[in-house]
């Protein structure tokens, strides 16, 4: 990710651009995405060295932030319900790009401004940003601040676990337009919900409340209340990243790829990856720590 942010930084303000002397290199090869550096340890280092000119942050249909070892990205078209138009699947794909770039990173956190996450206007989509969401090695935590359809829809199923607030609702309403999903909406939904439950909802366009999206498996998860969603979101974020890193992505390349082989196959390639991973200092790591009665200090290696 252009180089990691530790040795590239030094500013003395938290949560700013950083657009200095790389300001001009980094937009043409990035110019809509905003990359908002909000590392505590690293402003503490660097208070008092002019290294690089802080500017206001300039708003873009994508924001990027990192906090230690997440990353958050947030669609930031409230405005016109943060559709998914090309624009936005352009900045989300630099985002993913980004991201993969940063071996660092352990959690991606993908969520929506305002009242909704990502809403279908009944124009034809544009960009398959999904893909890209879905192709990331790190497991990708949707937080599902509203509502979501159509393509927006689409973009949630892409990651691998969804929290929701309690107003929030679901579906593809496109049908009575005369259009199906046609980024990944009808392979991704019967492989979460079922086949059964999948027809349902494309077949009728109709929404699903939380309540029900909970039920069936649409999302793994309800924050308690309306203002509870970032606090849900911290907490499972803690559970995952406190965890192994290259265990968690040996996990998601076995769920993954396992839904698309049979079970022996299946069965095979949980076993290849439990070998590479009792190579690693990770593992090691988990053994010592256990026999030390401490917490892990994982490093992904």
């Amino acid at each position: 990710m252009v180089e990691r942010a530790q040795d590239l930084v030094k500013i003395d303000v938290s949560g700013l651009v950083f657009r200095g002397c790389f300001k001009d290199a980094f937009m043409r090869r990035f110019p809509v995405v905003d990359l908002i550096l909000n590392i505590r340890e690293i402003v503490q280092k660097a208070r008092g060295e002019a290294g690089i000119t802080i500017h206001p942050i300039t708003t873009g249909p994508v924001l990027l932030s990192l906090n230690a070892n997440v990353a958050t990205i947030t669609l930031d078209r409230p405005d016109n319900g943060n559709r998914v138009d090309e624009e936005m699947a352009n900045a989300l794909g630099e985002a993913c790009r980004l991201i993969a770039e940063d071996d660092g990173l352990r959690l991606v956190v993908l969520t929506g401004n305002g009242n909704v996450f990502s809403i279908d206007d009944g124009s034809v989509p544009t960009g398959n940003p999904g893909r890209l969401v879905a192709q990331l090695a790190i497991p990708v935590l949707i937080a599902l601040n509203g509502n979501a359809t159509g393509p927006g829809l689409e973009l949630a199923l892409a990651g691998d676990l969804r929290i929701c607030v309690p107003s929030a609702r679901f579906g593809f309403p496109g049908l009575v337009s005369g259009v199906i999903p046609q980024h990944g909406g009808t392979q991704r939904l019967p492989r979460l919900v079922g086949p059964s439950w999948a027809r349902d909802m494309l077949l009728t366009g109709r929404m699903v409340d939380a309540k029900e999206a909970l039920s069936i498996g649409l999302v793994n998860r309800m924050a308690d209340g309306p203002g509870q969603l970032t606090a849900t979101v911290a907490a499972l974020t803690a559970q995952i990243v406190r965890g192994s890193p290259l265990g968690a992505r040996y996990a998601k390349e076995a769920v993954g790829k396992g839904m698309d082989l049979s079970l022996d196959q299946g069965l095979a390639l949980e076993a290849d990856l439990n070998v590479i991973l009792q190579s690693t200092s990770d593992r090691a790591e988990g053994i010592k720590s256990f026999l030390e009665k401490r917490g892990p200090e994982f490093t992904g290696s």
